[in-house]
């Protein structure tokens, strides 16, 4: 699965930058840099959902449930000049995060709570595919610090809470379809998952254990992303060299 994804981006890349090469620009810009500034606020709400299942040398009847948690995210982007064919602009946020899951073993049922505060860093893809529309692919972290939790019932024999760490440190991968509202509105629906925790007791696995059972992640959010204004009194070359000025007039973000 993760060479399959990893193979994915890398395709999704090579094609957005051999396209440019061949095709050359002929959308509209996505930013109009005159009038905008490169970059501005994220406000993002989602859902969480947590599916299980059983490791691999678990023989026994165990079954999982993933359950439906809240997202709610709120951070800072930016734009890059020069960011490449690959790498258009990064984000970074702070967000909420509940996972929420059941295991059941011959009738025994556990259900897990778990809310996290988290700190999220990305860089981010941009494959235009019209003046509005875009496919955005980012790699990303995230360190989430677990502030509280609960597990019903708490202490059983049968279904310990072998519960993750309170500190994680994983790396995520998102895709996303993007659609420009506004001139400096952009709408981001997108999925995100683990794709390899840091944290050396998870093994570098990308999946968390909880109970008996190994838990994935994955949220869906819908990102809204305003660009800041420049201001009426600043100059539009923004003190920019000739050499600037030309590099900035070419820019296209993701193309």
């Amino acid at each position: 699965m993760k060479q399959f994804l990893f193979l994915a981006l890398f395709f999704l890349l090579t094609f957005n930058a051999f396209s440019q090469d061949i095709f050359g620009r002929r959308k509209k810009d996505l930013v109009e840099f005159r009038v905008y500034k490169q970059g501005g606020w994220i406000f993002a709400p989602g859902l969480t959902y947590t599916p299980g299942y059983v490791p691999k040398n678990d023989k026994r009847d165990l079954k999982q449930k993933g359950g439906l948690g809240l997202y709610a995210e709120i951070g800072r982007f930016r734009i890059f000049y020069e960011g490449g064919n690959f790498f258009n602009y990064l984000d970074y946020s702070l967000a909420f995060k509940r996972l929420k899951g059941a295991e059941d073993f011959n009738g025994n049922k556990a259900i897990f709570k778990q809310n996290f505060a988290v700190a999220n860093f990305n860089i981010n893809n941009i494959w235009q595919l019209g003046d509005y529309k875009f496919i955005q692919n980012s790699l990303g972290l995230n360190l989430d610090y677990k502030f509280s939790d609960s597990y019903q019932p708490n202490g059983s024999d049968v279904l310990a809470p072998k519960n993750t760490e309170n500190l994680l440190f994983s790396l995520h991968y998102k895709i996303g379809y993007g659609i420009k509202v506004k001139d400096n509105l952009f709408i981001i629906p997108a999925l995100e998952f683990p794709i390899l925790n840091a944290m050396q007791w998870e093994n570098g696995k990308s999946t968390y254990g909880i109970f008996s059972s190994r838990y994935k992640p994955v949220m869906l959010s819908v990102r809204f992303a305003f660009l800041s204004k420049r201001g009426t009194m600043a100059c539009p070359d923004n003190g920019l060299t000739p050499a600037d000025k030309k590099k900035q007039e070419m820019y296209q973000m993701g193309q």
